[in-house]
């Protein structure tokens, strides 16, 4: 996971579990609607107005990290099938991690679903979907 940022807008790029012919690992830029996030800090005599931009920023880097947490129980699942396959016997912690890798995708949906309620001005929806990532999340 990488963030970049120019102090105006910021792109994500994010590893994939898988290797080249060569050995190394493939990197791909992470989505947003429009392939960046755009810090929207203008100044404003209106705190509600500076509080929603920080909020939008706030939340877009809970995403990029959700997601790369979501990534890298992703890549800990993988490892563990692929080592259970080598010593040709289940492992104890493989499931484990899938049933974390689960939860972590169930939490970035949900989470995701916050922000879009959020954004349609469905505030109580919003609040209860983002409850419900939380909680996806302490059960994995």
């Amino acid at each position: 996971m990488a963030v970049l940022c120019d102090g105006k807008s910021f792109y994500f790029f994010q590893f994939l579990n898988q290797r080249r012919a060569n050995g190394s690992p493939q990197v791909f830029l992470g989505e947003f609607a429009d392939g960046h996030m755009d810090i929207e800090l203008t100044p404003s005599n209106d705190p509600q107005t500076f509080y929603r931009q920080i909020r939008n920023t706030c939340e877009s880097l809970y995403y990029v990290f959700l997601s790369g947490y979501q990534s890298g129980l992703e890549a800990y699942w993988n490892l563990s099938v692929e080592r259970g396959k080598a010593e040709g016997k289940g492992r104890d912690s493989t499931p484990g991690w899938h049933k974390a890798k689960v939860q972590a995708k169930k939490a970035l949906k949900e989470a995701m679903s916050a922000w879009d309620l959020c954004h349609e001005g469905k505030l109580t929806e919003s609040k209860e979907s983002a409850e419900r990532a939380a909680q996806f999340l302490a059960e994995r």
